[in-house]
């Protein structure tokens, strides 16, 4: 039968994607590792599909059962991942890992209702299914933990997950009404009509991948032949100022790079050559600045300017301020305020 071999190079080729996922450094850590596992239940789900349908293996039928029901939510947390810092990103794994546990429970449930599986799978899907459709509507630019350049490529991979994962969910009601009839035929060419639809879209994935990898490649080159410091010092400003990044009292230079697209280093160099300032001088000085317009532009507390800049402390926001302009905060106001 067609699905045996399909099934197993599926696995293969999901297997092949959660390295490549795992080895994309351009991504944050928590993204890589979540697309890495994601790819590894896929693989996992599409054996046991293999052993099921190629051997007549049923002792596995509730690990099968309940997989996707982890797939689901993984594909979102992969793309959550990308769009805020660590700490929300713990919180949400912990909340929907919740929800995947009581689901789970709730499957192993004895309820004599048919196709009661079936439907909280399909419901896991749909909700997911739409919680997808919402983070793609937000646009390229919710990605805020990856690279800017890789907005793009990241908001279509994006829209190809929203049509997996609806695919996905079509095929699984289509699947679970024919073993409803005891139409086990029927079900078994439509789980190899599956495969194989599957196993195309995983190796268009595979080479849409590797052609974002050669143009990041060419682009790099390209911008290390021709690119000069002074362009991505104001690059990473533009980040800064355009993005809100300096409100994040928690921005690091890894996070500052991956958003300009290039290797720490690079970043540090730049900064350091063009401004004689490290990385985190170079933010708080930005942090400064626009500490300075707000004192001079808005009646609102010092307390809450520094909040708003990214100053976790009052002393260390009120001796780098006086550092950059010779007086305290308040002081600088009441100068600003009398001279205007």
């Amino acid at each position: 039968m067609i699905s045996i071999p399909v099934s197993f190079l599926l696995a293969a080729l999901f297997l092949g994607l959660a390295l490549a996922a795992f080895a994309w450094r351009s991504l944050p850590f928590p993204a890589r590792g979540m697309f890495a596992g994601l790819f590894c239940l896929m693989a996992l789900e599409a054996s046991l599909v293999g052993m099921r349908f190629a051997y007549g293996h049923i002792e596995f039928l509730a690990v099968q059962q309940v997989l996707p029901v982890w797939v689901a939510p993984s594909v979102y947390l992969a793309f959550c991942a990308l769009t805020g810092p660590v700490a929300d990103f713990r919180r949400r794994i912990l909340f929907h890992g919740v929800i995947a546990l009581v689901v789970t429970a709730a499957m192993a449930l004895p309820v004599r209702i048919a196709g009661y599986v079936d439907a909280l799978i399909a419901a896991s899907y749909m909700v997911y299914t739409l919680a997808l459709i919402r983070l793609w509507l937000e646009g390229a630019d919710r990605f805020s933990e990856a690279p800017t350049a890789l907005g793009g490529i990241l908001h279509r991979l994006l829209l190809v997950a929203i049509f997996a994962m609806a695919a996905t969910l079509f095929v699984d009601v289509w699947i679970a009404l024919l073993f409803a009839q005891a139409r086990q035929d029927a079900a078994a060419r439509a789980v190899s009509v599956a495969s194989l639809l599957f196993l195309a879209a995983a190796i268009i994935l595979v080479l849409l991948s590797l052609r974002s990898r050669r143009t990041k490649r060419s682009r790099s080159v390209s911008a290390e032949a021709a690119g000069e410091d002074g362009t991505l010092v104001e690059t990473a400003r533009r980040l800064l100022v355009d993005q809100g990044l300096f409100r994040d009292p928690g921005l690091t230079l890894t996070r500052l790079a991956r958003r300009a697209g290039v290797p720490d280093r690079d970043l540090s160099r730049a900064v350091n050559a063009v401004t004689g300032m490290n990385v985190s001088q170079f933010v708080n000085q930005v942090r400064l600045e626009e500490a300075a317009r707000l004192l001079k532009t808005t009646d609102a507390p010092v307390s809450r300017i520094q909040e708003q800049v990214g100053f976790l402390t009052r002393s260390n926001f009120y001796r780098e301020f006086q550092k950059s302009y010779g007086s305290a905060p308040g002081t600088f106001r009441k100068i600003a305020h009398s001279s205007s």
